[in-house]
């Protein structure tokens, strides 16, 4: 059982990680965004102040890349410095228009995800969400 246990996070991690379905999600969004950025703007709005270093821990790509994707995330608007008293180390926060941004992402997801799971009962999508909050506690690195 642990392996099919196994299998299907494979599976989910997997749809959760194609670049192909992030445009398609950014395109029902209407937002112009490269799908690299994604990960970046959603880590961001999950821990504002972030450091592009503790970023780059999270999304699992060097410092380097996700310093000049951040960058362009500030040259365009949706992203933020607050405060940088210490100039080793970069901060940041969604801005304004990041927020707007966001929430159009979120608000597509949201109804793509209701059009994948519509044949699920509201007790199935209670438990669907019962066992993922389960999962994703248990899994949190301590």
């Amino acid at each position: 059982m642990d392996s099919d246990i196994f299998e299907a996070l494979f599976d989910i991690v997997t749809f959760f990680d194609q670049p192909q379905r992030d445009r398609c999600l950014l395109q029902r969004a209407r937002v112009h965004l490269e799908p690299a950025a994604l990960p970046i703007v959603v880590w961001v709005a999950r821990q504002p102040n972030i450091s592009v270093g503790q970023l780059a821990d999270h999304i699992g790509r060097n410092h380097s890349s996700v310093s000049r994707q951040v960058d362009r995330l500030m040259a365009a608007g949706w992203l933020e410095e607050p405060d940088r008293r210490d100039q080793r180390v970069r901060r940041l926060t969604l801005s304004t228009a990041g927020h707007q941004g966001l929430l159009r992402i979120q608000l597509a997801r949201a109804a793509e995800l209701q059009e994948r799971l519509s044949d699920y009962s509201t007790a199935d999508r209670a438990e669907l969400l019962r066992v993922l909050q389960r999962l994703a506690q248990t899994l949190q690195v301590k």
